[in-house]
């Protein structure tokens, strides 16, 4: 329920932004723009919305007004402000350094076309209080480059942070619209807790040059035309470490041109707890590039004053099947083999970082034009190069990729949770590939499952499918494989030269039970477990093989030529 109701919110968000024509927004007033979004063209946008009050306000918490100078309206000392009504071609600007101050947005509407509606330039916290049973709405009008300037009034998105921490809390609704850049941009931390935010941006969604935090319980949609969550900065901070993003909570909804969760250093995604001692877990939609809601087209029209690209509408995909996603049990589902990869000429992933990415909970479903996890060894702005490890512990993640399904360029470890790969290139991929625990579900177009050093599993249930088709591997090391606990089941092609599990070194087996569908592994060393060769479990459907006391069943999308070879503790049967 709490998908379709983000999924809705979504809608009514769209009608904000930038379209042909007239739209209906969810004031149930009219937006009139002349802009195409084919050529890319942004003319001048009439703005209504369901704000109906002609004279904007701004009082403190005494109640003395703040009188405005241009229709600027100027914070310069901490405390309690509130604001209501509408106000057009003006903003709210913050310059109270070493102090805090909290703005109530109590039903407003705040556009500009030529700077940040909200600006703080300095302070050291700002709080943005969304007032519960109110929406409220902040119009970024730019139409032009002002990502450089020089001018310390404009800022660059439509809430924009130069220095101090931000929080956007509350029990209300903010719908917030950039054409031009971002919709949320804090130069240090930013956290978003409760509220609803639906954010239609040309640039990022949300970006924290040094920490961005989700916690409690906020409902946030993102449209964006490049990141949908960001981080920039992963220098050593004087108290912690720079570019973390933080997902503690929250339902969330990402439709993005580039990287949905993109952090310059870690991303930690799990279950956060309140004061109260009430738990929270987050619930993630992703879509990127080509498989999100929108796109980017380039302007082909020489007069435009838009010097980027526009978001235009294309009814991408909707989420195939609720939390745990499709292909639901093992084996399920099928894949094209031998394929190259293809995915989008940017970065377009699902959940990007350098130096980790710790997954613990989560009901996860992503669907991208290019890798959907994924972590990059590059250097640090510390000057050391990132470890690129993923570690996932727990939650339900689904994901459907035109690249690899999780990739790390360091160590990838799984220890627990439900990982159903449905579409892949390569499924896993990594360094090192550790499976300790857990259940994980592959289904890749090349290899299912691949290291260059050393795979190793010694716990939980791992479950590879390729085509038979293909000139692939289900499990490949270019290094080595060491088995010594859990259930593995790996089928390969109908060709000798490939095998359903494969190593360029040695491949070990002392433990656990190994189900191997196609041609028999070459090289594997197995000490202590008794071997069980059957015509039967080569076909496509259900299947059993029974272990002593133990069963266990398996689904083939596909028939495969060769044997089903059964590893294991004892003599096995095959049905």
């Amino acid at each position: 329920m709490k998908r379709r109701m983000l999924i809705v919110l979504l809608l009514l968000a769209s009608f904000l932004f930038v379209g042909c024509g007239e739209i209906t927004n969810n004031g149930g007033s009219t937006n009139t723009t002349t802009n195409s979004n084919v050529s890319g063209k942004t003319e001048d946008i009439e703005i209504e919305d369901d704000i109906v009050a002609s004279t904007f306000s701004l009082v403190n918490e005494s109640g003395v007004a703040i009188t405005p100078t241009n229709k600027v309206y100027a914070i310069t000392s901490g405390g309690v402000y509130k604001a209501s009504g509408k106000l057009e071609e003006g903003q709210i600007y913050v310059n109270a350094s070493g102090e805090e101050v909290e703005i109530e947005l109590d039903g407003v509407s705040i556009s500009s076309s030529s700077v940040s509606p909200i600006f703080i330039k300095d302070c050291s916290k700002i709080t943005i209080k969304i007032k519960k049973d109110t929406t409220n709405y902040i119009y970024d009008n730019r139409k032009t480059d002002y990502s450089k300037t020089t001018d310390d009034t404009i800022g660059t998105s439509a809430i924009y942070v130069a220095n101090g921490d931000l929080k956007v809390s509350g029990k209300g609704t903010v719908v917030i619209t950039s054409l031009y850049n971002s919709g949320i941009h804090g130069k240090d931390n930013v956290t978003i807790k409760n509220c609803t935010i639906l954010i239609k941006a040309m640039n990022n969604g949300i970006k924290g040059n040094d920490k961005v935090t989700i916690e409690e319980n906020p409902t946030i949609g993102i449209v964006c035309g490049n990141n949908g969550i960001k981080t920039s900065n992963s220098d050593k901070g004087s108290s912690a470490q720079h570019g973390y993003i933080y997902i503690n909570g929250g339902t969330i909804t990402i439709n993005s041109y580039g990287d949905a969760i993109d952090a310059a250093y870690a991303v930690e995604i799990g279950s956060g707890t309140d004061s109260e001692g009430n738990t929270y877990t987050p619930v993630i939609d992703i879509y990127t590039n080509k498989y999100s809601s929108y796109t980017l087209v380039d302007s082909s029209d020489s007069n435009s004053n838009l010097s980027r690209v526009s978001l235009i509408e294309t009814g991408g995909p909707s989420h195939p099947g609720g939390p745990g996603g499709p292909g639901g049990g093992f084996g399920g589902g099928g894949f094209g083999g031998g394929s190259s990869a293809e995915k989008a000429d940017d970065s377009a992933k699902g959940i990007k970082a350098n130096e980790a990415i710790n997954i613990t909970a989560g009901d996860i479903f992503i669907y991208t034009y290019d890798d959907a996890i994924h972590t990059n060894n590059d250097k640090l702005d510390t000057g050391v190069s990132a470890s690129a490890s993923i570690n996932i512990s727990g939650g339900n993640i689904t994901i459907k990729a035109s690249d690899d399904g999780i990739h790390a360029d360091g160590t990838l470890t799984i220890t627990g949770g439900e990982v159903n790969v449905a579409e892949s290139h390569e499924g896993l991929e990594g360094n090192i590939i550790n499976i300790q625990g857990g259940k994980i579900v592959v289904i890749g177009s090349d290899d299912g499952v691949n290291a260059s050093k050393a795979i190793n599993i010694s716990g939980g249930v791992l479950d590879v499918t390729v085509s038979p088709n293909g000139d692939t591997d289900g499990i490949d090391s270019n290094g080595t494989i060491t088995i010594s606990g859990g259930i593995t089941i790996a089928r390969g092609p109908n060709s000798e030269m490939m095998a359903p599990i494969d190593s360029d070194g040695s491949m070990k087996m002392t433990g656990g039970t190994l189900i191997v569908i196609g041609y028999a592994p070459r090289k594997l060393s197995a000490s202590g477990v008794t071997k069980t060769s059957s015509s039967n479990g080569l076909s496509s459907g259900t299947h059993t093989v029974t272990i002593g006391s133990q069963t266990i069943t398996y689904n083939n999308s596909y028939t495969y030529k060769g044997a089903c070879t059964v590893y294991g503790s004892a003599t096995a049967t095959v049905n």
